[in-house]
């Protein structure tokens, strides 16, 4: 190894403090804290630092011919970005936890990497899984194809969903208890509206194509419409509902999309509890392979930035997108899929033949069939499950469906996805 690596931790909040801990009271060899930057350097932090330590100036960091790497933990767009690029410009690597930074603005910090040949680690914006970046890393995104991933990003959805399915909670008695146990924030529409899933999976597709190109909006659709009848009903036949990012490449395009999906309860996907994360994926040879890991924590995340810096004090290539080729997405319309619908209906004879006669003509043709008593004197629901069906096939057959007159609510709509169990 080099000599030892001095490093400036920009943000002093929960993470940073971690970081600080590990860093200055812990100690990790090859590694020296010299500066933590914070606008406010009077809060009371569960590690104390000698004044000399502190500053509230990133500037001087950055600038400072000292240091040799940077870490990044205040979050949001900017001062961030430039925090990141102008250290690069002064010779320095870098380390941040910012995910939307990275999905959002990755492209102008990734560039900039590759160009100066500076080094960005980022597992700590992926702390469920970023073992799956050490694995990029051993295998080279060159050595190795995938034909899906399918993974659980988001603690916040996952404690939500699960505590829906284990304790017959609905929807917003469970986003409280997440609130109050901490897993969620006082607003939570980034994670329970599948955004923060959406950013993760924007830099995953930049690590699987070695591009940090911007990619096109894709589907992101949340958790908020899940309703505890849904679970049920999906418990039934076997299945336990996800957030789920998606990313299947297929012919030189990626089919990319954040959506609640049903996976068998025996995969590793299906089989996640609380605010765990995982990641499912299937390589061109058809191996499956998994990862579980907890999905955020100030130690967890502190974690993650130690092994980027260690990665860098020791010289290791960091795994990072370095070209500019342009991302291709596939047509959401010609993706295949089997699919879960609850149909809200009037209770009278012929209402599944009207149906089924719809969906004939759009070549959608159904697995299973379970109709329930009525939930009110207006409407019994009706549930099915599709075999194979292109979705803009079955969003045309949907929109027909919905206005019937036995129809009396929108159609639940929720993607089945094969998972290995």
């Amino acid at each position: 190894m080099a000599g030892t690596k001095k490093v400036a931790v920009i943000g002093f909040g929960n993470i940073g403090s971690g970081v600080v801990e590990l860093l200055y009271q812990k100690g990790v060899a090859g590694l020296e804290l010299a500066r933590v930057v914070d606008i406010d350097l009077k809060k009371k932090r569960a590690v104390d630092l000698p004044a000399s330590y502190l500053t509230t100036d990133w500037r001087q960091v950055v600038n400072d011919p000292e240091i040799d790497i940077v870490v990044e933990l205040i979050g949001g767009i900017e001062p961030a970005r430039s925090i990141l690029l102008a250290a690069m410009q002064n010779g320095k690597d870098v380390v941040t936890a910012n995910k939307r930074l990275l999905a959002q603005a990755g492209h102008r910090v990734f560039q900039l990497a590759s160009t100066l040949n500076r080094r960005v680690g980022f597992r700590a914006s992926f702390v469920g899984c970023h073992s799956l970046i050490h694995e990029f890393r051993q295998a080279g995104t060159a050595a190795k194809k995938f034909r899906r991933i399918y993974a659980v990003l988001n603690g916040t959805s996952n404690y939500i969903l699960s505590t829906m399915t284990r304790e017959a909670k609905g929807f917003e008695e469970a986003l409280r208890e997440a609130q109050a146990k901490g897993y969620a924030e006082a607003d939570p529409s980034d994670d329970i509206d599948g955004i923060d899933t959406a950013n993760k999976i924007r830099i995953l597709l930049g690590l699987i194509s070695n591009s940090y190109q911007a990619v096109a909006p894709f589907p992101v659709e949340g958790i908020r419409a899940i309703t505890l009848q849904d679970i049920q009903y999906a418990t039934e036949l076997g299945y336990a509902v996800k957030l789920v990012g998606v990313i299947e490449p297929e012919e030189g395009v990626f089919n990319v999309a954040v959506h609640p999906s049903l996976v068998p309860q025996v995969s590793l996907l299906g089989s996640l509890q609380g605010a765990y994360n995982g990641i499912e994926l299937e390589d061109e040879y058809g191996i499956v392979s998994g990862l579980v890991a907890p999905g955020a924590g100030t130690y967890p995340t502190a974690d993650a930035v130690i092994k980027d810096l260690l990665d860098i004090a020791e010289g290791r290539a960091l795994p990072m997108p370095g070209s500019a080729q342009e991302l291709t997405l596939g047509s959401t319309e010609a993706v295949e899929r089997r699919y879960y619908l609850r149909f809200s209906v009037v209770d009278q004879a012929g209402v599944l033949a009207r149906i089924t006669d719809i969906f004939w003509k759009y070549h959608i043709s159904l697995a299973a069939v379970i109709q329930k008593e009525a939930v009110s004197r207006e409407f019994v629901p009706l549930v099915m499950t599709t075999h194979l069906a292109k979705e803009g096939n079955l969003q045309a057959a949907i929109e027909k469906v919905d206005k019937l007159d036995v129809v009396k609510a929108k159609t639940k709509i929720i993607r089945i996805l094969k998972a290995d169990t």
